[in-house]
């Protein structure tokens, strides 16, 4: 038996994104010259040959635990950069570019969500043609898992990374025009502060460690030392580093609201010595926040953005998890991501959001989020209504009124606050029921990676017995019908019968009430006299005197056996017999 080449091991199935210019493939060995891997397009001259490009060795994901992807938005960036410098090379301008992953399931998902994400971000195309093409790809790409610790039972599509980066553009969360790829390179590092910027609003990072932890008693001489500048702030010298670019950056880009979820390791009057407002709402690691804690944050996040006009900065000890739960649940309440999408967004700016049971908390919850908003929206149109003042008519007015139009009070009662506003202890049955919290928080170490870059059958449910008018359809349906013709010319009648049994009165009908009621047997036939044109409409009337009455549009009518011999001799007498 032959043994098999190098150029056999590859995956030969492409994937057009753009016909005759731009392809997607994956490769067991890389698809270079000496694999033979381009000499077999023999078709293709030396400057037609296809271009082929990856970045399995040169961007690479700094996992945490398990967990692969997505790549974020400085992978994107970095990859947009390389792919528009071989798209503008002159020597391939002619030649079909090949961007390849490796052939594991992970290098798979990582290419293809990296370059379904770059058609969204920067050549404007709509999700779902950005994902046509991967859409029903064999076998399937891999589903992206949390950072933490345990069994993943909570799984991140493709498509969900797709959708959840769109909807950010969308929504104007995510904007590559004004991304810095130094800045956001620099400060994800631990060492530089570990924070990245969400959206323009939001702020995630890891929470700064410095003691003593306890608020400066104001008028103290250590109140006096803090600093209260970017320059002192460089120049304190018991700040360390990672602290101080977290208080320079704070200060620069105007950060209004600091928000901590985790037991205090530094002091807030840092924060507070520089004009922030610094905030405590506490609650255990790798849990979910109660509803309440959400209402408030929420109320004052909102506040803070389109009131004072400032960002938020929040943190728990890493940055990922608790921090992702409430920044998570503000997009959900203001801009209506899904869950997944995000999830999958948050991730796609700070790698390892959102961790174990704070998945399903935010996938069980991401409807009352969106309900808090849309309770507001109409409120606040009621209000508008409501306060705006009507004329009323001259003309209706009572006397007593003396033509005078009250307008509403500027300050309302406390009953016509704002879902939002009412921040007491107002847990809900599914407070009790959250989800356990999982051992092992991910915690963010030096990287892995430097940043050296290289060039290279419906059942039918059978229906009920006691049923009477399903069951009398099913008889009529399935009896046999006879038709009998007399032969005699005496009696040219022809009639159709059909016997069954009724189980109810038809003269309890709403439609019969106090008609004539019609002793009935267990048998009973279903007669029909069809009369000839030339009948005369007198014995016609005569006939259904006797009793002959239609029930139902079925055909046939309900009478007794003497009814039915009543028929039969008023069908004689019209035969003239």
């Amino acid at each position: 038996m032959a043994r098999p080449s190098k150029a056999s091991h590859n995956m030969t199935h492409y994937i057009e994104y753009i016909p005759d210019r731009l392809y997607l493939a994956a490769y067991v060995q890389p698809p270079l010259e000496a694999d033979g891997a381009n000499k077999s397009a023999k078709a293709y001259s030396a400057s037609a040959a296809p271009c082929y490009f990856s970045v399995d060795e040169w961007l690479l994901y700094n996992a945490f635990h398990h967990d692969f992807g997505p790549m974020h938005i400085g992978h994107l960036y970095r990859f947009a950069i390389r792919f528009h410098e071989l798209l503008g090379a002159e020597e391939n301008k002619e030649r079909r570019v090949v961007f390849w992953s490796g052939a594991d399931a992970k290098s798979r998902a990582n290419a293809a969500c990296l370059l379904a994400c770059y058609m969204v971000l920067i050549q404007n195309w709509p999700p779902h043609l950005a994902l046509a093409p991967i859409a029903q790809v064999n076998p399937p790409l891999m589903p992206f898992r949390d950072a933490g610790y345990s069994q993943a039972d909570y799984g991140i599509s493709v498509q969900d990374v797709v959708y959840g980066v769109w909807k950010a553009k969308e929504e104007k969360c995510c904007d590559l025009d004004k991304f810095d790829l130094e800045m956001y390179e620099r400060y994800e590092r631990v060492e530089n502060g570990d924070f990245n910027w969400i959206t323009p609003h939001f702020v995630a990072f890891a929470s700064p460690q410095l003691s003593p932890v306890e608020k400066v008693a104001e008028g103290s001489p250590q109140h006096q030392a803090l600093p209260r500048s970017v320059a002192a702030v460089a120049a304190h010298p018991q700040l360390p580093s990672p602290f101080k670019h977290v208080l320079g950056h704070f200060a620069q880009q105007k950060i209004g609201l600091v928000v901590r979820l985790n037991s205090p390791l530094y002091s807030p009057s840092f924060f507070e010595a520089l004009g922030m407002s610094h905030l405590d709402m506490i609650f255990d690691d790798g849990t979910c926040p109660s509803l309440a804690t959400v209402r408030k944050f929420i109320r004052l996040a909102h506040d803070t953005i389109t009131v004072k006009k400032k960002a938020i900065a929040v943190h728990c000890k890493a940055g990922l998890g608790r921090t992702g739960c409430l920044i998570g649940a503000y997009l959900i309440y203001r801009h209506a991501f899904t869950a997944n999408e995000i999830i999958a967004y948050m991730r796609f700016m700070r790698p390892g959001m959102v961790v174990g049971p704070q998945q399903h908390w935010l996938h069980m919850n991401q409807a009352v989020f969106r309900e808090w908003w849309v309770e507001e929206r109409v409120e606040r149109r009621l209000r508008r209504h409501l306060a705006a003042p009507a004329t009323p008519v001259r003309s209706k007015l009572p006397a007593h009124h003396n033509c005078q139009t009250a307008t509403p009070p500027q300050n309302r009662s406390p009953s016509t606050r704002t879902p939002l506003g009412q921040v007491h202890d107002n847990s809900a049955p599914q407070d009790d029921c959250l989800p356990a919290p999982t051992p092992g928080q991910p915690r963010k170490t030096s990287r892995r990676h430097p940043y050296t870059r290289t060039t290279t059958k419906t059942s039918d449910k059978p229906s009920d017995a006691s049923s009477s008018d399903e069951q009398v359809a099913l008889y009529t349906a399935q009896s046999h019908t006879r038709v009998e013709t007399s032969t005699s010319s005496s009696s040219p009648v022809a009639s159709t019968a059909a016997v069954f049994v009724l189980e109810q009165d038809a003269s309890h009908d709403v439609e019969n009430i106090n008609s004539l009621r019609v002793k009935h047997d267990r048998s009973v036939v279903l007669t029909k006299v069809r009369r000839r044109a030339a009948d005369s409409p007198h014995r016609s009337r005569d006939a259904v005197a006797a009793g002959v009455r239609k029930t139902s549009g079925r055909v046939g009518s309900l009478g007794s056996m003497a009814c039915s011999a009543a028929a039969v001799s008023t069908a004689r007498k019209v035969s003239g017999s």
